[in-house]
Parts: C-alpha cells; sequence; structure tokens
C-alpha cells in the first residue's frame, strides 16, 4: 500500500481487532485496556479509583435526568479488564460487556467471579461487523457505558455506528455516558485513516459540537457534556427518548 493512501474501514476494522487480541500477552495492551495490577494499573486504588470515579458520573447522570426507576442492567462497550466492572457490579443485576477481545471478556470475568457476581454476560463480537452485539443481546438494557474506548476505535464512522447500536439496545428512556476524546487540533489528536497499530492509542477523536449533532443523530437527548481538558476527554450524559 501507498504510504499515502487510506486505508478501508474493512482493512482498518480488521487490524483493530487484531491489534486488542494481543492483549492475551502483549504487556503495553494489557496496560491500555486497564488490567489490574499492570503497567498503570499497578496500585489497586488507582484501578478502582477509575470505576468509582464513572459510577459517581453515572449516580449524577441519573440525578439530572431525574431517573427515578431503578436501572437493572447495563451494557459496558470495551470493558477491558474489568476497572469500571467491578463497580458498577455492585448496582446492577445483568452486565453485558461487549469487546473484540476473548483475552479482556475472560479477565473482566475473572475479575467479577472475585466478587462473587454472577450476572456477567460476555459479548465477544468481530471488530469488522459491531452490529454482531445486537444478535447477543435480545432485551433492552437500561443503561450504556463506554469509556476511554472511543478514541481505540477504526474511525470515525464507526463510533458513528456504535453510538447507533446503543440507541438501539437502550430501553425507552435508558441512559448512556459515552466518552470521546476530542479534536484539539493538535497532529497527535487529529482523526486517523492508515496504519492502525502504529496510531491506535488516538486513532480516533470528534470536535466536542461534531459528536453531539452525532448523538442526537442516533437519537439520544445530550442532557450534558463534560470535560476534562488536561486529556482532551469530554464525556456526553445521555438518554434515550
Amino acid at each position: 500500500m501507498n504510504q499515502v493512501e487510506q486505508a478501508s474501514p474493512e482493512t482498518l476494522a480488521r487490524d483493530a481487532g487484531q491489534y486488542w487480541s494481543q492483549s492475551a500477552s502483549v504487556p503495553w495492551i494489557r496496560d491500555l485496556s486497564h488490567w489490574r495490577g499492570r503497567g498503570r494499573w499497578a496500585d489497586d486504588n488507582t484501578w478502582a479509583g477509575m470505576g468509582k470515579r464513572h459510577l459517581q458520573m453515572f449516580q449524577d447522570l441519573r440525578t439530572l435526568a431525574r431517573h427515578p426507576q431503578p436501572v437493572r442492567s447495563m451494557i459496558e462497550w470495551g470493558p477491558g479488564g474489568g476497572a469500571n466492572a467491578v463497580v458498577f457490579a455492585r448496582e446492577i443485576e445483568t452486565f453485558y460487556g461487549v469487546d473484540v477481545s476473548t483475552a479482556n471478556l475472560a479477565e473482566c470475568g475473572r475479575q467479577l467471579a472475585a466478587d462473587g457476581y454472577d450476572g456477567w454476560r460476555p459479548v465477544e463480537i468481530d471488530a469488522t461487523r459491531p452490529r454482531g452485539a445486537l444478535d447477543a443481546i435480545t432485551h433492552p438494557v437500561d443503561f450504556f457505558l463506554s469509556t476511554a474506548v472511543f478514541q481505540h476505535f477504526p474511525g470515525k464512522e464507526y463510533g458513528v455506528e456504535v453510538t447507533r447500536i446503543a440507541h438501539d439496545l437502550l430501553a425507552p428512556g435508558g441512559l448512556g455516558l459515552i466518552q470521546i476524546r476530542y479534536d484539539d487540533g493538535s497532529e497527535t489528536l487529529r482523526p486517523k485513516d492508515r496504519d492502525y497499530a502504529k496510531n491506535a492509542v488516538t486513532f480516533t477523536s470528534y470536535r466536542i459540537d461534531e459528536y453531539w449533532q452525532i448523538a442526537r443523530g442516533a437519537g439520544f437527548e445530550v442532557l450534558s457534556v463534560v470535560l476534562w481538558p488536561e486529556d482532551c476527554y469530554a464525556s456526553y450524559w445521555l438518554r434515550k427518548g
């Protein structure tokens, strides 16, 4: 392939699936996947703190949405090593984890099993076919979560598709919390279109207003956007009408 050619969406999705499947053995990919005790997550407090932060955001989202009914089921798209799952599982009866990595799903399941949780439902998808999640999850869920994952998607349109899938999977009135990396105009965070393995950490980003419109286009009401400028993260608090 000529270096200046844009890779096809199918090629990029396949490359992404191959990259993240290496969490079975590659230390830095386990670190990127938030495996407990690995890399940046060697300290248990740091690892657990990530899940606690997102649980607090979820609770704040419920308050903002005036959502009094119980939240019994949820999906996390990209649960990695389970840092969010072990915290949310204490609140949720049924927890679906959607991932392209067999090893990540197994590790997340191990962490939940160690806590005695029996509501874990792993869903492995082919990276080239994210809509496979709709075949595996046949009952509408109450909450959709995805943090530090959209930045690794193999293209902006892939994130658009997953946003639509999230809307399809939620029950009416269901809530969503989706975090993206926003484009700050730098070379590092600009959206990429080739060399997935080289650029996996910062492959996909959106303008803040752009993803707002994507979420609305998928059918969501955007209740709030929370920014972390130090890392160029934006978390969208969503509700399905």
